[in-house]
């Protein structure tokens, strides 16, 4: 049986031909419940109203789960795939192009909302929608978002608000609009091996505890600022790990924004590569690797610079010496890590800050004074001036009182 605008899927289905225009929704989806549109369009009548494309909706007590919608290419709804209340559903190579309301600038190629979770999107095109791209809304929790493309739309290509525990790995995100990202008060996710394409990045509001690992900031910097209000919201304890941000005018800027820390990440091709300001309330943030090119810090802010570096420590013999403890404290009498010892006789890499940068001011944090001990070892000190390399070798030796005591000599 042909399907016709409107319809509720109940059974496996596909289509045979293009569907449209609708003056209504698309398709709807129901539980367990597969739609392979087999490349053909879901058309609708121009995203004036409340229409979507296909439309995944439950209630809080009744989900909709295991759905999956594929190879569908929606155009001319107000959101080309909705998930509401929905879970554990698949979407997958579907093309949402042209979806919204052009004139007041609403709706998005996929929206997830009404707590939605556990949910995967992988190789979708989000392309030229009239507001966002993908829009994951408040409560739309640990949803998984795998090899998508979102370009060209009229302002972010991802925006998250309230959402947590998401996982973004491989996706495209850029090329037009305003932001690559908008993630606002959101917390947990993480974003590993990501293009950021031409727009900048935004962490915004109450966004915390978010992992950046391994991406590529293309022609498009970091941004960590608060959100308006009275008291603002600003973003705290957000880590980026490795990968290059280039060519751009700041690679990364700290804007009234606290406990953010860069690590290892490439900077390349920017007017400054870290900036930090003060407008509502002091910056206070951290860079790890090697020293950035070009900083602008203001008066109120403080921005730390470090290295990562893992210690390695040996017996006499060369051998690995396994839990022993390794201490750390700067110049100032600060405790920087105290860490152990693994079977290899390494730490994990610990950070160690060299200096902190205050308006115009360094502050050094150096000699920093590593400390190893170990029962039946004597303590072992070094100091070190600078920080330049990745690992650092100590050896400890025996104390005196775990030595064999000396047979007496015969007379």
């Amino acid at each position: 049986m042909p399907c016709r605008c409107g319809d509720t899927i109940i059974a496996n289905a596909f289509l045979t031909g293009d569907l449209g225009p609708c003056t209504g929704h698309g398709l709807i989806i129901k539980s367990g419940v597969e739609l392979d549109c087999r490349g053909h369009v879901i058309q609708g009548s121009g995203g004036i109203s409340e229409q979507f494309g296909v439309h995944i909706e439950g209630a809080r007590d009744a989900e909709v789960r295991g759905a999956t919608v594929k190879a569908c290419r929606i155009s001319g709804f107000r959101r080309g795939i909705r998930l509401r209340g929905a879970s554990s559903s698949l979407i997958a190579d579907n093309t949402t192009t042209g979806n919204g309301n052009f004139q007041t600038h609403e709706g998005y190629g996929i929206d997830v909302s009404g707590g939605s979770h556990n949910n995967i999107f992988q190789a979708n095109r989000v392309e030229r929608n009239a507001d966002e791209g993908i829009h994951v809304g408040t409560g739309s929790h640990k949803n998984r978002f795998v090899d998508n493309t979102s370009r060209d739309n009229h302002r972010e290509a991802l925006y998250l608000l309230a959402a947590d525990g998401n996982v973004f790995i491989g996706n495209t995100l850029g090329g037009g609009g305003v932001n690559s990202l908008y993630l606002k008060d959101s917390s947990s996710n993480l974003f590993e091996r990501n293009t950021f394409v031409a727009r900048t990045a935004r962490i915004i509001g109450t966004a915390r505890d978010n992992r950046f690992i391994d991406n590529t900031f293309s022609g498009a910097g970091l941004h960590f600022a608060p959100y308006k209000g009275d008291p603002s919201r600003a973003p705290t304890n957000n880590v980026v790990i490795g990968g290059s941000i280039t060519g751009t005018r700041e690679c990364v800027r700290f804007t009234s924004s606290r406990g953010n820390v860069v690590t290892d990440a490439a900077f390349g091709d920017c007017r400054t590569a870290v900036r930090a300001e003060s407008p509502s309330g002091p910056s206070e943030n951290g860079v790890i690797g090697p020293a950035p090119a070009t900083v602008e810090v203001d008066n109120a802010s403080s921005l730390d610079l470090g290295r990562r570096v893992s210690i390695e420590v040996r017996d006499a013999d060369g051998a690995a010496v396994r839990d022993a403890e390794v201490q750390a404290v700067d110049a100032t009498g600060k405790a920087l890590f105290t860490a152990a010892t693994d079977d290899k006789g390494s730490t994990a890499p610990q950070v160690i800050i060299t200096a902190t940068l205050k308006g115009s001011q360094t502050i050094g944090r150096t000699p920093i004074r590593i400390t190893v001990t170990k029962p039946g070892f004597a303590p072992e000190t070094r100091t070190l001036g600078t920080v330049d390399e990745a690992r650092l070798a100590v050896t400890i030796r025996p104390s005196a009182d775990s030595l064999p005591a000396s047979s007496p000599r015969s007379n």
